[in-house]
């Protein structure tokens, strides 16, 4: 693992990161996200304001943006965990809104595919069991942050490396749900039905 390799990969994985999908579908029709809902410019908030089928496009965008830079380091013989590392950072605190950009959680689920798809299958089931029992979104993204190390570690199939990396992605996840736990802990957290007309 030399520094060039290490740059590469956080690099590529940076430049799919920023790219602010569900903030563009959003102004393609005339929404600005930063100015409706919560302000987020993540695929869940793409969802409140225009439906379930922007929801699903932007989710699936942002998850890609978190799997073709493991994908293309993994072809690349550079380092997977990092590129994912970048791609996850990069939607997080992205540079173009001010280092505030999305919760990060299907780019996170997007890495996982690449780089251990049986914690993503888990992850993706967590998420609907708690998001079809509550539906509230937070909720279910924060019960993914805290299953994953736990599966991990369980499973015990994921190297050291792998381990500690979902760790620190899953502290990452909660911290950027900081608010929403908030809203949680007062009961004024929003339920969110997607196929609600609105």
């Amino acid at each position: 693992m030399n520094l060039i390799n290490i740059l590469l990969s956080f690099g590529i994985g940076l430049l799919c990161g920023i790219i602010p999908f569900s903030y563009l579908l959003g102004r393609l029709r005339g929404v600005d996200l930063k100015q409706t809902g919560s302000g987020n410019i993540g695929a869940t908030n793409l969802g409140r304001s225009l439906g379930i089928t922007f929801f699903i496009i932007g989710f699936l965008l942002d998850a890609i943006k978190g799997f073709l830079p493991v994908l293309i380091a993994k072809s690349n013989n550079l380092i997977p965990i990092i590129s994912g590392a970048g791609a996850i950072l990069g939607h997080i605190f992205n540079p173009f809104f001010k280092f505030k950009g999305g919760k990060g959680v299907a780019t996170t689920i997007g890495v996982l595919l690449g780089i251990v798809p049986l914690q993503f299958l888990i992850s993706i089931v967590v998420w609907l069991i708690v998001y079809l029992s509550t539906y509230i979104v937070s909720l279910a993204s924060i019960s993914i942050a805290i299953a994953l190390p736990i599966t991990t570690f369980v499973l015990n199939k994921s190297s050291v490396s792998e381990k500690i990396f979902i760790l620190i992605i899953s502290i990452l996840i909660i911290f950027a749900h900081r608010t929403n736990i908030k809203r949680l802990m007062n009961k004024s957290e929003p339920r969110t039905i997607f196929w609600r007309k609105k």
